[in-house]
This record gives C-alpha cells, sequence and structure tokens, in this order.
C-alpha cells in the first residue's frame, strides 16, 4: 500500500542521514509522531521503512515512545478488524524493539512489547483461520526486515531476534508453513550476523 513511499522515505533518510554526523532529519520524526494517531499505517509504514542503524537516541527514544502505545492497541485482538492493521503493528512492533534493545532504561519496554507481539500471534494462531492470512504475511514482512537491518545487527539485537523467533516458533498450534518463515528468518540471522557477535 505504502511501498514506493517507504523507499523513496528510505532513500532520502539513507542519504541524508549519511551526510550528517547526527540523525537530525527531524521534520521526518515530526512527522511520523504527527501521524501516529490519525494515519497510523502511514506513520509506522514509514517507521518500518528506516532500516538503516540509527544513532540518535535523543529523537528516536521519544518517538517510539509514542508509536508503541498506538502500536499496542493495534496488536489487541479484540481489535484487529483490519489485517493490515494488524500486521504493520506487529513489524512496527519489532522493529521499535530493535532499537531499543541497548538501551537500558527501555529494558521493560523492550519485554513488553515482545511478549505482545509473542501473545497476539498465539491467539491468532489458536482463534483458527487466521494463520494463513495474517500472521504468515507479518512473517514474511518481518523476514524481509531483518534481511536489510542484518548487516548491524549486535550481539545483543542477535540475541534478541534469535530469542523471539524460538518463542514464537514454540507456539504449539502453528502450522509447518509458519514455522518455515520463521526458519528462514533464523538462517538470515545466522548467516548475516559475524560468528564474533554471536558468543
Amino acid at each position: 500500500m505504502f511501498k514506493v513511499l517507504g523507499e523513496v522515505v528510505f532513500h532520502v533518510a539513507n542519504e541524508v542521514l549519511s551526510n550528517q554526523e547526527e540523525d537530525t532529519w527531524f521534520d521526518l520524526w515530526d512527522y511520523i509522531v504527527s501521524q501516529c494517531k490519525t494515519h497510523f499505517e502511514k506513520a509506522v509504514y514509514i517507521f518500518q521503512s528506516l532500516t538503516m542503524m540509527l544513532h540518535d537516541m535523543d529523537i528516536l527514544i521519544p518517538l517510539i515512545d509514542i508509536l508503541l502505545p498506538e502500536i499496542n492497541a493495534r496488536l489487541q485482538l479484540l481489535q484487529v478488524e483490519d489485517n493490515s492493521c494488524w500486521v504493520l503493528a506487529f513489524v512496527g512492533a519489532f522493529c521499535a524493539a530493535i532499537h531499543l534493545v541497548e538501551v537500558t532504561s527501555h529494558a521493560d519496554s523492550v519485554k513488553e512489547i515482545t511478549l505482545k507481539m509473542i501473545d497476539s500471534v498465539r491467539e491468532l494462531v489458536e482463534r483458527g483461520g487466521m494463520e494463513v492470512g495474517v500472521v504468515r504475511r507479518a512473517f514474511r514482512d518481518l523476514e524481509k526486515i531483518v534481511k536489510k537491518q542484518v548487516k548491524w545487527y549486535s550481539t545483543s539485537d542477535y540475541r534478541f531476534v534469535k530469542g523471539l523467533l524460538s518463542r514464537l516458533y514454540a507456539i504449539k498450534a502453528m502450522k509447518m508453513e509458519s514455522r518455515i518463515l520463521l526458519w528462514r528468518i533464523n538462517v538470515i540471522v545466522e548467516r548475516g550476523v559475524h560468528d564474533d557477535l554471536k558468543e
């Protein structure tokens, strides 16, 4: 739906952020914040399109703090009316968590959002009929994101992704096709992260 927009934002952001010492494209951060309540899908898609390593935590953390309640609300299964919105929330939750993994002040936020992601997938899988169209789509989108991010993963990022995949894989009612998608993401992580960072 917002694929072209996401690609344009990524390329412009990559150019702007790589030519400055800090991640100071304030207009982009302001836009995401201003849109996250009224145009959640667009805001979170732009956010998850920023697959490069982002360094300016003074800007990133307040942005994520504003996005997380909106993401959490859309992971709640009682409100799953729009499948694409749930998929964006799931992948947006992952992107938020991966940027916060090494921020000690937000360890509880990472734990909370991770548990919500896992619980939400579990409920959709157990509900029946939702796994094929929704959960697998989220896993395919997650695979694309991890492919783009993996080159900058640290040891903490590696452990986080491996732990998340392991807990998702352990959901008992999940079908083999969904597990294969998780396995493929695991392969990407194993191949993309240097062995020295896996200890």
